[in-house]
């Protein structure tokens, strides 16, 4: 018998793993796959965005619903205030407006009594209109013997609770000043006078806030020309010189004033 099968193998060997055939070379473990060929496939573009939705055609714009229409401002008379009553029964025939519109209360005075309501309005316990907002006018040059409209805003910080007061006056007229009951309405006087040419008695600094002493004429009187025109203020104040628009001779008047 051969030495081969006399002599047993281990236990969980197999035949072959101790076995090599005569000039093969020993195998590496865990050999590194070999490198793959580098693809030529291109990666798929990206998904396409959805495209913007195109505006509507002119045909369906017409179509398109339009917004409501504001009515009409509504103008009521107010009833059952009890500072507006008050206000009516104090100073009676003077009071010749007391309406409400778009949220808003209005009195309208005469121009005498424009003072005794102003301080009524501020020191009254009832009332205590203690700011001044305010003020400005309004030019209605075809409303002969109440061309101009002066509209004083007021406001109550205790009672948060505000009002518009309008006295009326003829052109050439003079507006009682306000303030010395409210020192915020100097300025705003002050304005009123430069854009309207009206004059505020009592007032202790009138003069123009905006333009030029000597400026003439107004610029929110309603006669006034909306675009620019030379006048004697600019006549008198501004040097006109001619300007040269032949650009070869800019290099030399640069040179010149070097």
């Amino acid at each position: 018998m051969a030495e081969d099968e006399k002599t047993p193998k281990p236990e969980g060997e197999s035949p072959s793993s101790g076995s090599q055939e005569p000039g093969s070379e020993p195998a590496a473990k865990d050999a590194a796959p070999p490198p793959r060929a580098p693809s030529t496939d291109k990666p798929a573009p990206p998904a396409d965005k959805p495209a913007p939705p195109k505006a509507a055609a002119a045909g369906h714009a017409a179509s398109a619903k339009a917004p409501p229409r504001k009515g009409p401002v509504i103008t009521t008379e107010i009833t059952g205030d009890p500072l507006v009553d008050l206000v009516k029964e104090r100073f009676g025939e003077s009071i010749t407006e007391a309406v409400a519109t778009l949220g808003q209360q209005i009195i309208r005075v005469k121009r005498d009594s424009l003072i005794d309501l102003c301080r009524f309005l501020k020191d009254d316990e009832r009332a205590r209109f203690n700011m001044c907002t305010d003020l400005t006018a309004v030019h209605w040059p075809d409303r002969k013997g109440e061309e101009f409209d002066v509209v004083i805003q007021l406001y109550s910080v205790p009672k948060n609770r505000r009002i518009r007061i309008k006295v009326s006056l003829a052109d050439g007229q003079s507006c009682p000043s306000v303030t010395p009951l409210w020192a915020g309405a100097n300025w705003m006087e002050r304005e009123a006078y430069d854009m309207f040419g009206f004059e505020f008695d009592g007032h202790p600094d009138l003069r123009r806030i905006l333009l030029p002493q000597d400026w003439p004429g107004h610029p929110l009187r309603k006669e006034y020309p909306i675009e620019y025109r030379d006048n004697a203020w600019t006549d008198k104040h501004l040097e006109y010189r001619e300007i040269d628009y032949d650009t070869s001779l800019i290099d030399v008047k640069y040179a010149e004033r070097r």
